[in-house]
């Protein structure tokens, strides 16, 4: 398979070289808010592969995509960067609902499948990771376990103005009787700074589950804590699991290198980099069909079907709800 895609991605160079606009090829700039240490693999591998230097800016943990979407629409007359990579959805929804991106109309963006990109090619969803519930096996039994995330209102939750804990509050207000019963939970739980702070609040045993997501349960078991991770359902029946929050990837429009930024759209959603950050220390989760049979233990069963774009429409009011219970703490 790696041939395969190296064969395939070496086609897509050879169309890149021959651009007459060769200064174009040498450089892409990319606003970045996946972790550091993957993100950093990804670049050098994209430059080993094809010559072309990746200059990026990435985001902090506590501000987590936010501060680079604010960046984004203030540059949005005169753009800075080429290529928006994030590690969630709504962000990337609402520049594109500024206008912020061009169409990437290429081979591999066509067979890209429509239910993980913008309808006119704007931005493309991949390798996601799951929302889930973290607790420590050695005093929580699985079948103490709640089945429903409603039942979960009294977990570590991290501020939801910032990264997926915001994306996954505006989903679950989507359920407005359920997510009103929810929050109302919440009048004595304080918001921690991130999803890691919460993994940490049970490692710590201050608290016994938290809200974060797979790659945050990853982390914190490599590093030897007694951890595990549980996905709660949103509802019964099909399409009714726990929610996977995808990376976004989008070429900036009017962008100075539309040629290199291109090139590492399809980069990113190539076999290759689905393999690399299934195997990564966040262990993301494949969504092409070949490459997540190469890693069940990765796959979710009967994962959330939600309109995203319903979920950014909800989610200001939907983090409003949160914050007003905690405005007393």
């Amino acid at each position: 398979m790696k041939l395969i895609q190296s064969i395939k991605f070496a086609a897509l160079l050879v169309l890149v070289s021959c651009s007459s606009n060769i200064e174009d090829n040498k450089t892409v700039t990319v606003y970045v808010s996946a972790d550091e240490q993957i993100a950093r693999e990804v670049f050098a591998l994209f430059t080993n592969e094809t010559g072309i230097e990746v200059a990026w800016v990435g985001d902090t943990e506590a501000s987590k995509t936010t501060a680079l979407v604010q960046r984004l629409k203030r540059e949005i007359l005169d753009p800075v960067a080429d290529v928006f990579w994030s590690s969630e959805i709504l962000g990337t929804i609402q520049l594109a609902q500024q206008n912020a991106f061009e169409p990437h109309l290429t081979e591999v963006a066509s067979a890209w499948p429509s239910t993980n990109r913008h309808a006119d090619f704007t931005w493309f969803a991949f390798s996601p990771r799951a929302r889930v519930i973290a607790y420590d096996p050695m005093k929580t039994q699985l079948s103490e376990l709640p089945e429903t995330w409603w039942e979960y209102g009294g977990s570590a939750m991290a501020d939801p103005r910032f990264g997926t804990t915001g994306t996954h509050i505006a989903v679950l207000s989507l359920y407005p009787d359920q997510f009103q019963e929810f929050i109302a939970t919440r009048s004595t739980k304080p918001l921690l700074g991130g999803n890691a702070a919460t993994v940490q609040a049970v490692i710590d045993g201050t608290v016994q589950f938290a809200m974060t997501d797979s790659d945050d349960v990853h982390a914190g078991i490599a590093r030897g804590a007694s951890l595990a991770m549980h996905y709660p359902k949103h509802h019964d029946g099909e399409g009714g699991g726990t929610l996977l929050i995808p990376n976004t990837v989008a070429i900036i429009r009017n962008c100075s290198h539309p040629r290199s930024a291109s090139a590492f759209v399809d980069f990113l959603l190539s076999d290759q980099v689905a393999m690399l950050l299934a195997e990564s220390p966040s262990h993301n989760i494949p969504l092409q069909p070949e490459v997540a049979k190469m890693y069940p233990s990765l796959q979710v069963e009967n994962p959330l079907v939600v309109s995203f774009l319903q979920a950014e429409q909800a989610k200001e009011k939907a983090i409003q709800d949160v914050l007003k219970v905690h405005v007393n703490e």
